[in-house]
């Protein structure tokens, strides 16, 4: 069946015009699922033939010897979904001709995510287990190794029996804003600020349909000696007996918390020699944002990976999942804009802006974009923003030319000659910005001791360098091959 998503919304709005207010009323009830039902490319068996037993690979197909054999259990349908209930009221305050104040207060309560057949998993950092919604025990897979992790039901360790996660119940969002015109109409100071939550509960760090439910055999690969899969055979007769590799589902905050922003500005307009002006600053600061981080890693120092302590000493990487990471936006922009007058329209504005986060989920590139190189220092992942330049400057404009019929120069021409010069203009786009920010990437043996490894060889990993000096090059000596001087960067101590 692929991938199904469907929703049910009902949502109802009143307004209500009294005296000077302007009353507004609503909900909005939503129910989401997420539907995910595929097979591998094994479901119906996958032989594999190369060169092995004769030297050429059709020759093997022929003689139905292959290489190798795979095969993969009957797929598990992933049934998500989740409800979500949002109610608002907000007011429109005329206090005055010249002020006007507006008001408002949001509650949303979205629920967690559900599985419809309790196919959902998280690791437990507490007990050190993979956790199940009660009651489906019945679910894991036969050939799940039991002796490497436990699983245990939800309620056995006090975590919620379906959702494992617990619901956030205090999501509510006020915001307040006012327009005052202290001179007439052609001028306006606006101010407002507001709070604004994420809208979907963050999913990314549970396990829907995987461990410990759904896992594969290995691959068989036939002994160039004494093959035992040979056609009609297309498996051996025993199987394999466990299953290919298995994991550590991801763990996340029972806690977890909604991530929410704070969004405020300060504007002020005039309008003069018929175009408008503006002059604004606009803040966002975004607060419990999700970041993750490898739970069962030692602390980086010098010594070898293995031989330092760490949290579950027989897994590798455990991912969790918390709140904490965040950004703070600041932009100050000038804005002209001359309405079409004349001939003649323009838009022209210059933006100053700086966005300082730390991690952020980045839903083109998944969990890397907000994983810390160093779980014990979130700090050191604060930086610009790379893709919000600190100057953008842009212009556009459309301008009618003065020729033909009705305009000042050769208003009185012919009606052949109007269409020649008369009905032209000129349009125009001008943009200009500041380049974008660069992090310079590291790749060499793990010189700090944190990335996983069972040998005491050295993980090879990618890390942010130490920078030893400015890494810009004078202007004259900048190539295409050599823009930036590589040897200011240095392994991170």
């Amino acid at each position: 069946q692929g991938y199904r998503t469907h929703t049910e919304e009902i949502q109802d709005h009143v307004s209500w015009y009294r005296a000077k207010h302007n009353l507004k009323f609503g909900f909005n009830l939503l129910r989401s699922e997420y539907d995910d039902f595929g097979a591998g490319g094994n479901l119906f068996g996958n032989l594999s033939f190369t060169s092995r037993f004769s030297g050429h690979p059709y020759a093997n197909f022929l003689l139905g010897i292959p290489t190798s054999a795979a095969r993969d259990f009957p797929p598990v349908q992933v049934a998500r979904n989740r409800w979500s209930y949002d109610f608002y009221a907000a007011d429109d305050f005329k206090i005055s001709p010249k002020l006007t104040l507006n008001a408002g207060i949001r509650y949303e309560l979205h629920l967690n995510w559900r599985e419809n057949n309790n196919r959902l998993a998280t690791f437990d950092v507490k007990s050190g287990q993979i956790v199940i919604p009660d009651g489906a025990m019945s679910n894991v897979s036969l050939i799940f190794p039991k002796n490497y992790v436990g699983v245990v039901e939800a309620s056995s360790v006090g975590l919620p029996s379906r959702t494992l996660i617990r619901n956030d119940l205090n999501n509510i969002a006020p915001r307040i804003g006012l327009a005052y015109r202290p001179w007439g109409n052609d001028t306006v100071f606006r101010a407002g600020w507001g709070m604004f939550y994420n809208v979907v509960p963050f999913v990314y760090a549970l396990e829907f349909g995987g461990l410990p439910f759904n896992l594969r055999e290995p691959t068989y690969t036939n002994s160039e000696t004494n093959p035992q899969v040979i056609l009609p055979r297309v498996f051996p007769a025993t199987g394999t007996g466990g299953p290919d590799s298995v994991g550590i589902p991801a763990a996340q905050n029972p806690d977890y918390r909604t991530p929410y922003s704070m969004q405020y500005n300060f504007t002020i307009e005039r309008q003069q020699w018929n175009t408008g002006f503006r002059l604004s600053y606009i803040g966002t600061a975004m607060r419990k944002a999700p970041w993750q981080y490898n739970y069962n890693s030692p602390v980086p120092n010098s010594e070898l990976f293995i031989n330092k302590p760490r949290p579950f000493s027989n897994y590798p990487e455990v991912w969790y999942v918390t709140n904490g990471a965040g950004h703070q936006y600041n932009g100050l922009t000038l804005e002209a804009t001359r309405q079409f007058s004349q001939g003649l329209y323009f838009q022209s504005s210059w933006t100053w802006a700086r966005d300082r986060y730390d991690l952020d989920y980045n839903w083109d590139f998944g969990f890397d974009s907000f994983v810390s190189e160093n779980p014990f220092d979130r700090r050191r992942e604060v930086g610009p923003a790379s893709d919000i330049p600190t100057h953008r400057w842009n212009t556009n404009f459309i301008y009618e030319l003065p020729f033909g019929k009705g305009r000042r120069f050769a208003s009185g021409v012919s009606r052949l000659t109007n269409l020649l010069v008369g009905g032209w203009e000129i349009s125009g786009v001008l943009s200009l910005q500041t380049g974008m920010f660069l992090t310079p990437l590291w790749t060499g043996d793990d010189p700090v001791g944190i990335a996983y490894t069972d040998s005491d060889t050295p993980a090879s990993v990618t890390l942010r360098p130490d920078i030893l000096r400015n890494a810009n090059l004078p202007s004259g000596q900048q190539t295409v091959e050599r823009w930036l001087d590589t040897t200011a960067f240095a392994p991170p101590q």
